[in-house]
């Protein structure tokens, strides 16, 4: 099975929702669409148009595209914004004035799948902009459903845990099988390829063969 050198940064939050999620998903690109996926497709079909404008005085430039070789992510931002115009992105940057948002069709919560997404978004970006490690120190995630931005510390403690997830996910692609399921069967219920993981069932082989042994 051929490794891929770059991971999406979207398949982040695959992963941090579920690793056996992001095997399937990333690794033999199953894809199954249902509710959630479909109106996450009909949120970003809105959201996903490039371009910029301004509102309150702030700069917003939708769909920006990140290509960072040394962490090895790619992918887009939804929103990026800044605070001021006149001033190039790394500057806005190192004076706390840019910052990467995240639109998600669900409820504020705090999400550590959401959080390690523009968590990697700011990583590439302070790759991309050739900026010092730390300069991003926050981002916003916007929820539709509750209509509210929940602002992201992208922290000492965040950016390793992105970090590690990032290095978990680069091995979990070398593997010639997913990884077990989980056990929080309210991610299950939601997730459009539980019918192709079946992780009850698994689960339950896994338990009578080691109580077989």
């Amino acid at each position: 099975m051929q490794t891929s050198e770059w991971i999406p940064i979207s398949h982040l939050n695959a992963y941090a929702y579920c690793p056996r999620r992001f095997y399937y998903e990333f690794t033999l690109a199953e894809m199954v669409v249902n509710e959630h996926v479909l109106q996450g497709q009909q949120l970003h079909e809105r959201v996903d148009r490039f371009g910029s404008s301004t509102r309150d005085e702030k700069v917003q430039l939708r769909h920006m595209y990140l290509c960072a070789p040394t962490l090895g992510l790619t992918g887009y931002c939804d929103l990026l914004e800044a605070e001021r115009a006149g001033a190039d992105l790394a500057t806005l940057a190192l004076e706390n004035k840019l910052y990467p948002v995240e639109y998600k069709k669900g409820k504020m919560g705090k999400w550590i799948s959401d959080h390690t997404q523009i968590c990697a978004q700011a990583l590439a970006l302070e790759e991309v902009l050739n900026i010092q490690p730390m300069s991003i120190q926050r981002g916003y995630v916007f929820y539709i459903g509750s209509a509210r931005r929940d602002e992201v510390l992208i922290d000492g403690e965040l950016r390793d845990h992105t970090l590690a997830v990032l290095a978990e996910a680069r091995h979990i692609d070398i593997m010639d099988h997913p990884p077990m399921p989980i056990t929080n069967w309210r991610k299950c219920r939601d997730c459009s390829l539980e019918p192709i993981c079946l992780p009850r069932e698994v689960l339950a082989m896994h338990v009578k063969k080691e109580g077989s042994k």
